[in-house]
């Protein structure tokens, strides 16, 4: 059984204590209260009459000022009392009966009409743990992307609104990387130029986004390349995408010379640092490979 139905089942335990405790708790004390209470309003009935007889033999009373005052005294006495009676007979407890059948009810049909709701109107196969194994990752990155596409569609409107804004054209032509549509990505870097050429990383950016956009580093991205990496020497996106550069024009050496001073500065062990290791030893083996040949033809 999962947490989920532990809580629930700990929940619905607690509530059917909470409803079911005063059927199973009898005030032995309330009858002997109704008792000493119905006694003591009999002996201040007797001490009136007694006081109204007294009267009367004084010449305090008249006759029918005694009937009078003795019918008032009977009838406050029989209202009194006929509460009590009241009270005492609603704090009886249930009958054998009444009170199984209560329990029953209680007990039995709260929980049953909960587990009807909750497979009606719930999500019974939520608590099957194998329907829960893993996040569909697919589905999350559809929405991701729903939302981004959201995002731009908003930019986009306020940037026609504010085409000076250069801030707005980086942020867009970050949103157009990520949703890998370089040629509009590299149209807002142009626009974003004054606050590109600010920063290495962005001017790392934007050569890649024109490399993939041309199929080519030659050119304005490996120039873009050399700025970025002239204004900081740890920028890791130039370093790979320089790397990168250098493979593409055939030149290894040059290649794991950039990629190295990146592995550097990755965290030993870590995903990013295994993978940029495992594709510099594949340069150093294609260019071993491809420099054997040439040892082998000299005499």
């Amino acid at each position: 059984m999962n947490t989920f139905a532990l809580i629930c089942a700990a929940f619905v335990v607690l509530s059917l204590l909470i409803l079911l405790y005063p059927l199973f708790r009898h005030d032995k004390n309330t009858a002997a209260d109704v008792d000493d209470v119905r006694r003591a309003r009999y002996q201040l009935h007797d001490s009136v009459v007694a006081e109204l007889q007294a009267d009367v033999a004084n010449a305090r009373l008249s006759e029918s000022e005694y009937a009078a005052s003795l019918a008032e005294a009977e009838a406050r006495l029989i209202a009194e009392v006929g509460r009590l009676e009241a009270v005492s007979d609603e704090k009886k407890p249930l009958s054998g009966k009444s009170q199984q059948l209560t329990l029953s009810l209680i007990g039995i049909g709260l929980p049953l009409l909960a587990a009807l709701l909750y497979f009606q109107l719930g999500n019974p196969a939520a608590l099957n743990p194998a329907n829960r194994a893993a996040p569909d990752v697919a589905a999350s990155a559809i929405v991701d992307a729903a939302k981004i596409e959201g995002m731009v569609k908003s930019l986009e409107a306020k940037m026609a609104l504010e085409p000076d804004n250069t801030k707005g054209w980086l942020m867009l032509a970050r949103s157009y990387r990520t949703l890998a549509r370089y040629d509009d990505a590299v149209k807002a870097y142009e626009k974003a130029w004054p606050e590109v050429q600010k920063d290495a990383g962005e001017i790392a950016r934007f050569a890649g986004s024109l490399a993939v956009r041309d199929n080519s580093f030659a050119g304005r991205p490996t120039q873009l390349l050399a700025k970025a990496l002239e204004m900081n020497a740890s920028e890791p996106d130039a370093l790979m995408l320089a790397g990168s550069a250098a493979l593409q024009r055939g030149d290894p050496a040059m290649t794991i010379y950039w990629w190295d001073k990146l592995l550097a500065l990755l965290e030993p062990g870590s995903e990013d640092a295994k993978w940029l290791a495992e594709e510099i030893r594949l340069v150093k083996e294609g260019a071993s490979a491809a420099s054997a040949p040439k040892q082998a033809e000299k005499p």
